[in-house]
């Protein structure tokens, strides 16, 4: 068998999951990136300006069409969220990669022990399937995290402001 065969063997039994998740994770990335970037342009916005005369300003202002980009709160707030539930997704998927990684290695180990058919190889046996399943259980876990994580950051954000509200950064 050549190793493009064996790539190709394996794309088809499990590594195609790898893929789909480096194509979700590419996207929760491009979508961080994207309200990442506009929450900061919204809070630098006047930042990038201050030092500029105010006949620049004016010119600058007139030529582009960055006063048209600023965020309302609510639109702030909304961004903010979206920006955070997309980190903790994409952080997420990131750290399960070699959680994959070594469930195609088990997946592809079981069958192979399983054919030796000796006394010995039950116990191996035994300790793939816990590892399976220990790496399925991980997998589950970390992905709902990602669901909670930024939740959490934000609301200890927020009572850390209401029981000192005017506590210097």
């Amino acid at each position: 068998m050549g190793l493009g065969s064996v790539f190709l063997h394996n794309f088809l039994r499990f590594d195609w999951i790898i893929f789909l998740m480096s194509a979700v994770n590419a996207v929760m990335y491009f979508k961080t990136l994207d309200r990442t970037n506009r929450i900061y342009a919204h809070f630098n916005m006047q930042d990038r300006t201050v030092n500029l005369t105010e006949d620049t300003q004016e010119l600058l202002k007139n030529h582009t069409e960055k006063e048209k980009t600023k965020l309302s709160a609510n639109e702030l707030l909304t961004y903010r969220e979206k920006m955070n539930q997309y980190y903790a997704l994409y952080s997420n998927l990131t750290t399960m990669f070699p959680l994959m990684g070594m469930l195609g290695t088990v997946i592809s180990l079981i069958p192979m022990v399983n054919s030796l058919g000796t006394e010995s190889t039950g116990l191996f046996f035994s300790a793939l399937t816990s590892t399976f399943w220990g790496i399925v259980a991980a997998l589950i876990f970390r992905l709902s995290d990602a669901s909670v994580s930024y939740k959490i950051e934000d609301n200890e954000k927020h009572m850390e402001y209401m029981f000192n509200p005017h506590r210097k950064e």
